[in-house]
């Protein structure tokens, strides 16, 4: 199976989106909810990481973040939904939309990426997320790589990590 990551086109999309996302959850969500406002005000600045995946031109799954703050090189991204329909899980699309995120979030210059995650903590831990209630994530230009060849490096094992996906695909 072939999937196409890209960035959500319009406002409009972005409201179906969230709800074929939300309808994932074991209390579904819809873009009624408080937790679509952020991402609905955040849409223009920051559409490149606000992300679906399709199959055959249908949504079968995305990953929704934002820039906190003003959105400056010193903000933090909130990761505030991913989710993947059922038969379009275990394939690996979860961790590349993930990493779709942070590779974009690091090209914009932010610190990390903080999310909110009750479920599918392992998940998150195998993609180096820490933190309890919250998890957290540094990125490789962030202040906690403060030397040029730990970011360096940092960046060289985020390519390795890709190259190695894309290999296997």
């Amino acid at each position: 199976m072939t999937y196409v990551i890209r960035s959500v086109e319009s406002e409009q999309e972005l409201v179906r989106s969230f709800d074929v996302l939300g309808a994932q959850f074991p209390r579904p969500l819809t873009h009624q909810d408080r937790r679509f406002t952020d991402l609905a005000r955040r849409f223009p600045q920051d559409r490149s990481m606000m992300l679906i995946a399709e199959d055959e031109e249908q949504v079968v799954g995305g990953a929704l973040a934002f820039r906190a703050g003003e959105g400056g090189p010193s903000c933090d991204v909130t990761l505030r939904i991913i989710a993947l329909l059922p038969e379009h899980r275990g394939k690996g699309l979860g961790r590349q939309l993930v990493e779709c995120i942070e590779q974009e979030a690091a090209r914009l210059g932010v610190r990390g990426i903080g999310l909110g995650a009750d479920e599918a903590v392992g998940f998150y831990q195998h993609l180096g997320y820490r933190g309890k209630g919250g998890m957290y994530k540094a990125l490789p230009l962030s202040s906690t790589h403060s030397d040029a060849h730990t970011r360096r490096r940092a960046l060289e094992e985020l390519r390795e990590r890709r190259e190695a996906r894309l290999q296997q695909q």
